[in-house]
């Protein structure tokens, strides 16, 4: 993933670090005429000692100014670049692949591991910068003092290589981090989802706290082991910069001879480098972390290529029909609930009652109908035509829906995607008798802070603006008082069918069970004998 995106911005990337060697570099030149004076005094005329110091540092800090807005630029795209497109990926992850991996794990992902993979690419820009100063700076020391050059780099190899095993050891720990936290997310949101529950019983309050605060706890170790290495990667580094500065000055007086001036020039370049190799240090912290991201990005399943589309469904279709359809949640577990088979059809224009039990696959049918789960076995028709693979997105425009766990957005749009008419939402929020609590204003909904039954009858605005050929509803009717049900039983779903629409609904509502035209029973799993409509 990481090598995708840099791939994708190799230009700005070049450019990005010839502008960091440049600013680099005339750092270091900076840096060595200081040097020149500091040790052997003015050799030229005092004016040219000074335009040329007072030139070569405003060169160096435009050049500076130019890169660092330049990398600021950079970064900032390539995390909007990074958002946007994880976004899309997320997007089109297939329900099915979204509830095997979790949807806890899903807004963890969209809330830890982008912004850890954004703080990734932000800092990449400013850790090259300061690696090709620290590469700067090591050449002007080799040239410098060559003798000198090789006691520091003996001692700055060892504490490189021995502060990047210590900090390894922090960076296998993220990825154990990263998989506590899906666990810990899942539990925020039960305080959120449970809060009426959790509410009324004290005793298992206390017992998802505890839960709750063996989390934290689990994270709270991993946390300290990865910040211990990288903490004692740190020290040790900073240590073995002073050791070696030591020893430059040991054997440079000692050994060497090397004179005064050459050997304070020396170390004062190696002082200046302790910033810049104390950011790349700090700056591979982040780098492990946006590394163990993406790793747990890429295990879910979002970084792969995208099914196959381009299949389309005819425009005129009349039935749609489901074929020896059989799912079962966990193929593996063969004592679990299965569905099917089952063979199923629905005519334009039609509304099909589907009934039956709590458990017996009545919503799972609704999802297979729609596409949104891949069957077992089995397949979709369309006027006695398998729906192809590669049509199932085509097919699954077809529909609109209310499912019993469905979703508000703030917007309201129609089936292209334009915003709808506030005159065609306000009128539909004034027939579900919402115009007291919500209002439309180019599209956007005033609130969704309602109760559950006004949320379905806002659910069902939406659904009608939406106006899909075939119209699904899952258990529309449980939450409203009588005055809704038969309006929705005897008028919206007549109004729908006059209107050549296709509806299928989940209800339990027997008294209105003569508003369909058929009725599918389901038991255990299997259609059974159905009612008479």
């Amino acid at each position: 993933m990481i090598k995708a995106y840099l791939l994708r911005r190799r230009g700005e990337i070049v450019l990005a670090t010839l502008l960091s060697a440049a600013s680099a570099g005339l750092s270091i030149v900076l840096l060595g005429y200081v040097n020149r004076l500091a040790g052997s005094g003015l050799h030229d005329p005092v004016q040219v000692v000074a335009l040329y110091g007072l030139g070569l540092i405003a060169l160096t800090f435009i050049t500076s100014v130019i890169s660092g807005t330049y990398l600021a630029r950079f970064g900032s795209a390539t995390i909007a670049d990074l958002r946007r497109d994880l976004s899309e990926r997320y997007m089109r992850l297939d329900y099915e692949k979204l509830l095997e991996v979790g949807k806890h794990q899903v807004t963890g992902s969209l809330v830890a591991d982008v912004g850890r993979l954004a703080t990734l690419f932000m800092v990449l820009p400013l850790f090259i910068f300061n690696a090709a100063l620290i590469l700067f700076s090591f050449v002007y020391l080799a040239i410098l003092s060559p003798a000198l050059f090789a006691v520091f780099a003996v001692f700055m190899s060892f504490a490189i290589g021995s502060s990047l095993h210590l900090m390894r050891k922090g960076g296998r720990t993220m990825s154990e981090i990263r998989d506590e936290e899906d666990t810990l997310f899942e539990h925020f949101n039960g305080i959120a989802n449970g809060k009426k529950e959790l509410s009324l019983n004290e005793a298992r309050a206390r017992h998802f706290m505890s839960v709750i605060d063996q989390s934290i706890e689990r994270n709270r170790v991993l946390g300290f082991a990865v910040q211990k290495w990288w903490n004692h990667g740190g020290t040790w580094s900073s240590t073995m910069i002073f050791s070696s500065l030591f020893a430059v000055v040991f054997t440079g007086n000692a050994w060497f001879g090397v004179n005064l001036v050459t050997l304070m020039q020396f170390v004062i370049v190696v002082l200046y480098l302790m910033n810049p190799l104390n950011y790349v240090i700090v700056a591979s912290q982040d780098i492990a972390q946006g590394l163990a991201s993406a790793r747990k990005v890429s295990a879910l399943g979002v970084l792969d290529p995208p099914a196959a589309t381009g299949g389309a469904v005819p425009a005129q279709w009349r039935t749609i029909s489901a074929r020896d359809l059989c799912f079962r949640y966990n193929a593996a577990d063969q004592h679990g609930f299965r569905l099917g088979p089952i063979d199923f059809d629905a005519h334009r224009g039609e509304v099909v009652f589907v009934v039956g039990g709590n458990g017996s696959g009545k919503s799972t049918l609704a999802l297979l109908l729609t596409g949104l789960l891949r069957p077992e076995s089995g397949h979709l028709e369309l006027d006695g035509e398998r729906v192809a693979d590669d049509a199932i997105p085509a097919y699954r425009q077809l529909f609109g829906s209310v499912f019993a766990d469905f979703y508000l957005f703030g917007h309201v749009v129609d089936r292209t995607g334009t915003t709808a008419a506030d005159g065609l939402v306000n009128s539909l929020l004034k027939k579900m008798d919402l115009q007291d609590k919500v209002q439309s204003s180019d599209g956007l909904l005033s609130t969704l802070d309602l109760s559950q039954g006004q949320r379905k009858r806002l659910a069902l605005v939406q659904s009608y603006v939406d106006d899909g050929e075939i119209f699904l509803f899952d258990e529309w009717a449980a939450d409203q008082d009588s005055e809704f049900k038969e309006y929705f039983y005897r008028e919206l779903l007549a109004e729908l069918r006059r209107k050549g629409k296709t509806v299928i609904a989940i209800t339990h509502d027997e008294k209105y069970f003569d508003c369909a035209d058929r009725l599918i029973k389901l038991e255990q799993g299997r259609i059974a004998t159905a009612p008479a409509a």
